[in-house]
């Protein structure tokens, strides 16, 4: 290959990147840019087939690095304001799985022919991104679908898909204008096809904006109403929360803004991701200092119920089965523990009620293959609290109390990163939850696009279970989100506040929360089945 057309292709790949990275929330904001992203990189792909070359698979992963990397980079540089090694490893192998994604297309599209090469594609990337929801590397942030955060008139029916059904539309649309583009080139269309390919084309983009613009204006919220305090105490992450500020101080920060906003008619209230700040025996509970306080300001307010955010500590007894994360006594008595990042319902007259994080952050809270590896555990990356790979939740815990006239209000639980994983929580709504609630601490990232995409992304949850959504945030933002996925009422960024407003509950099923990601289950199926056939193909030597 010449230099000028390796120069080229390069420039493809990177303008592709470009444009993905144009087109996200909170950082470029063009989300209409998606639906043209992936053309450049599907012209670098065509060009180096037409080539011919014998190691065209190597290049077309090559090149297609440069522009993947440039889009996670943009998109997700402000993990390095917690972690810049944590930056590095999540940049390098989601730009990594990307390419090979890419790369696996590629070769499908020349052993199998170009026709089903395209639909691989669509098949292949859609896998991809319903294994990394699901596997020990899972990284879901960048998900084709989530581009659509903020453009909720646009995707009223993920009710019905998900966000996979968003990935499969951009792929779709993008892989359709390419291949209408390379047929006006190639002079293919004639006839009725000129009219009907550009058409059909405007359809497949036009039609979900439709639809979705019918069930936006047309929804109506379910009114089950039920009033919520959201408390934003705005302790920093880094310099106060676990250490600087003592225990006392932060707690008793919590409790004013409660008892200074709580009515009569208040029935939740939320507190942030480790608004307890401390790590605490689960056997021992009542006596936490946080716990007293909350018990006195329920005894004057009994019809409130407070759910907060602390590190728990599970101690094991002599002969109970232990989890692979379980820590030994450094007494050498033999016994274990495990640490939790935890939510904890907190009513009147009632035992505290736990619900234990389970889908932790790589690298923060679980360290991948641990279980297998054991050395991983010393690669934790140390951000306050217990570090190395928390214990989690066997099965989903939904938070329930009664409210003054005896209706069921049952809470989703959902800490921090949980609420980007909308098949996770599928299993609550399953469980008979009517509202999701997000405690969080979102201050590790500074005043940067990931605490406001980290909002964003609730919104899409909103509209996949059409639930209410209460959101108690650290350092910004509060929020209540409605059924359709609008921001009722926020907070600002790094300041104290305390939001006072109404939610409804529901407690309908959207297909999405009966049937989940079925979407990725399928394109699952029919990736494998395209592998296979492609090897088969390859080894009887009919390559195309």
């Amino acid at each position: 290959m010449s230099a000028l057309k390796t120069a080229i292709n390069i420039a493809l790949s990177t303008l592709s990147g470009l444009i993905l990275s144009a087109s996200w929330p909170l950082i470029g904001n063009q989300t209409y840019l998606i639906f043209i992203a992936l053309i450049p990189l599907l012209l670098m792909e065509s060009r180096l087939s037409s080539s011919n070359k014998k190691w065209s698979a190597l290049s077309v992963f090559l090149i297609s690095y440069p522009g993947f990397l440039i889009f996670n980079y943009v998109t997700t540089w402000w993990i390095k304001l917690a972690s810049p090694g944590g930056m590095v490893l999540a940049v390098v192998f989601n730009t990594l799985f990307m390419s090979l994604v890419f790369t696996c297309f590629h070769i499908t599209k020349k052993w199998l022919g170009r026709g089903t090469g395209y639909w691989a594609l669509i098949i292949y990337w859609i896998a991809f991104e319903y294994l990394h929801i699901n596997w020990e590397l899972s990284w879901v942030w960048l998900n084709l679908g989530n581009v659509f955060a903020n453009d909720v008139t646009w995707i009223q029916w993920y009710e019905y898909t998900g966000v996979l059904g968003g990935s499969a539309w951009i792929l779709l649309t993008n892989v359709f204008l390419f291949n209408v583009i390379a047929a006006i080139k190639e002079k293919r269309l004639v006839g009725i096809r000129r009219i009907l390919w550009p058409l059909s084309y405007l359809s497949l983009l036009i039609i979900p904006l439709i639809v979705s613009n019918q069930l936006y204006t047309h929804y109506k919220e379910v009114e089950d109403p039920v009033e919520v305090l959201l408390l934003q105490p705005n302790i920093d992450p880094y310099n106060d929360k676990f250490s600087g500020m003592s225990e006392a101080a932060q707690i008793d920060k919590l409790m004013l803004l409660a008892q200074e906003n709580i009515t009569l008619k208040t029935e939740l209230v939320f507190g942030p991701e480790t608004a307890f700040p401390m790590s605490y025996w689960e056997h021992d509970l009542e006596n936490v200092d946080g716990v007293k306080k909350v018990r006195n300001l329920i005894d004057k307010f009994p019809n409130a119920t407070f759910i907060v955010g602390l590190t728990s500590i599970r101690r094991y007894l002599n002969g109970e089965a232990r989890s692979e994360t379980a820590r030994p006594f450094s007494d050498g008595s033999g016994n274990y523990y495990d640490y939790y990042n935890t939510a904890m319902q907190i009513e009147f007259n009632c035992e505290p009620h736990l619900y234990r994080k389970s889908q932790l952050v790589l690298g923060v809270e679980r360290m991948p293959f641990s279980g297998k590896l054991k050395f991983i555990e010393d690669l934790a990356i140390e951000l306050g609290g217990a570090s190395g790979s928390l214990g989690i939740e066997k099965s989903p815990v939904v938070f329930h109390s009664e409210s003054n006239d005896g209706r069921s209000i049952d809470v989703i639980p959902a800490i921090c990163y949980e609420s980007i994983y909308g098949e996770y929580l599928t299993e609550f709504v399953r469980e008979g939850a009517n509202l999701i609630g997000v405690i969080t601490n979102d201050g590790w990232w500074g005043d940067t696009p990931g605490y406001a995409q980290h909002l964003s992304y609730s919104r899409m949850r909103a509209i996949e279970l059409r639930r209410d959504v209460a959101r108690s945030a650290n350092t910004g933002i509060s929020a209540i989100i409605n059924q359709r996925g609008d921001v009722l009422q926020q907070s600002q960024w790094w300041t104290t506040d305390a939001l006072l407003g109404t939610v409804n509950l529901n407690s309908k099923l959207t297909f999405y929360a009966q049937h989940g990601d079925y979407i990725g289950r399928t394109a699952s199926f029919f990736a494998v089945l395209l592998v296979l056939w492609s090897i088969a193909r390859k080894l009887r030597g009919k390559v195309f």
